[in-house]
């Protein structure tokens, strides 16, 4: 007990009330950061956040108990370590207001969805807005706060730290000011939302979007499972389509083309021929029929039974007859799994035409483009 008496400060009764105050509230941060940040955001980075704000806890506290030891060792000493712990508390509570003030936003002024069988909701316009108001009050409200801690109040003169952070965000609002209104500008079309898919010109695949945030868009690429980070002023300058936005309820056309090598007709008589080319079309209507009952019938196959399939002869070229065939998806589910959508996406597409090509053996059509070869033969010398 001496030994630890030893290392105790000689402190009035309101000081001790101070620190036992900071203490206890770092001790409730710490144990209540899992569940406090699992209301705030429920997202895959979650487990990362808690590790990062229960860290800051044991690092304040850390410094708290250094700050008491070398009060008691030294009385010149100035409070350089709880004030550092004061710094990063400052810190903390910013993160932490703007987050649970961005939560509130969201409920009150963004829109709902449900997204994986759960009732999600996202930013809006309206709570974009809000968040950029309140990140702006809580910037400033901690430089304040750190000012004020370290006793450097003359950095709150107009020379001082806000104006050069003024100074600062003029300079470079050319590289993120765009991107912000971006933000602004594809929250306000209410076009692009947290879980649909879509496809940006110049990129051959399908995307699902998963967080819209303030500078950047994160996309998903069903194709590949990757993750793809793009900025929002880019993202807005390409033409995007939406597929999970159809234009009317048929659902998303689809196309898959198809060279059907040209008929012989040995007949001379006009009438017979006519009968040839009867039977050759006869064929083809049946082939895509039983194309379409057979993936109608098929719960793996997301076609549409609203509409059904089309077909036409789109071209008559040098080596083959060009045979389109078109047919409508079901609706793309609402989900950001990238297995079920590109089992929606590609998969359908793939056994669609797998099932052509068991109907063209079956109907003798051959899906091959022959290739024609001219031969000339010179005379000899």
């Amino acid at each position: 007990m001496p030994e630890i008496q030893w290392l105790i400060p000689e402190l009035s009764h309101t000081e001790w009330l101070v620190h036992g105050f900071v203490l206890l509230i770092n001790i409730s941060l710490f144990l209540l950061a899992r569940p406090i940040l699992g209301l705030i955001d429920s997202g895959g980075d979650q487990e990362r956040r808690v590790n990062i704000f229960q860290a800051l806890n044991v690092l304040v506290f850390i410094l708290h108990a250094v700050d008491l030891v070398l009060l008691r060792a030294s009385n010149s000493y100035e409070n350089y370590f709880i004030r550092v712990g004061l710094s990063l508390m400052s810190i903390y509570a910013g993160l932490f207001f703007q987050s649970f003030c961005s939560y509130l936003s969201r409920r009150r002024f963004g829109t709902e969805k449900t997204l994986d069988n759960n009732t999600i909701f996202l930013d809006s316009y309206s709570s974009r807005l809000v968040d950029i108001i309140l990140l702006a009050i809580v910037v400033v409200t901690t430089i304040y706060a750190l000012i004020k801690i370290w006793g450097a109040d003359s950095m709150l003169e107009t020379t001082g730290i806000f104006g050069i952070l003024v100074a600062f965000l003029a300079f470079t609002s050319n590289i993120w000011a765009p991107d912000i209104i971006s933000g602004l500008i594809i929250l306000n079309s209410q076009l692009l939302e947290d879980g649909d898919v879509v496809v940006v010109d110049g990129y051959p695949d399908e995307y699902i979007i998963s967080k819209v945030t303030l500078i950047y868009v994160i996309l998903y690429d069903i194709r590949n499972n990757h993750r793809t980070l793009i900025r929002n002023s880019q993202f807005t300058q390409s033409k995007i389509d939406n597929l999970s936005r159809v234009a009317s309820t048929d659902g998303i056309r689809q196309c898959l083309v198809y060279n059907i090598g040209y008929p012989k007709f040995d007949e001379h008589d006009p009438e017979k021929r006519e009968k040839q080319l009867t039977s050759f079309r006869n064929r083809i209507d049946r082939l895509f029929e039983n194309v379409q009952e057979q993936c109608t019938e098929k719960k793996d196959i997301s076609v549409s039974e609203k509409r059904p399939f089309e077909w036409a002869l789109t071209s008559t070229g040098d080596y083959a007859l060009q045979y389109t065939l078109w047919f409508y998806l079901d609706k793309v589910p609402s989900t950001k799994v990238t297995s079920s959508v590109r089992k929606h996406f590609v998969g359908t597409r793939y056994k669609v035409n797998e099932r052509v090509y068991f109907q063209s053996i079956i109907e003798q059509i051959d899906l091959s483009t022959p290739t024609i070869n001219q031969v000339t033969i010179e005379p000899q010398a």
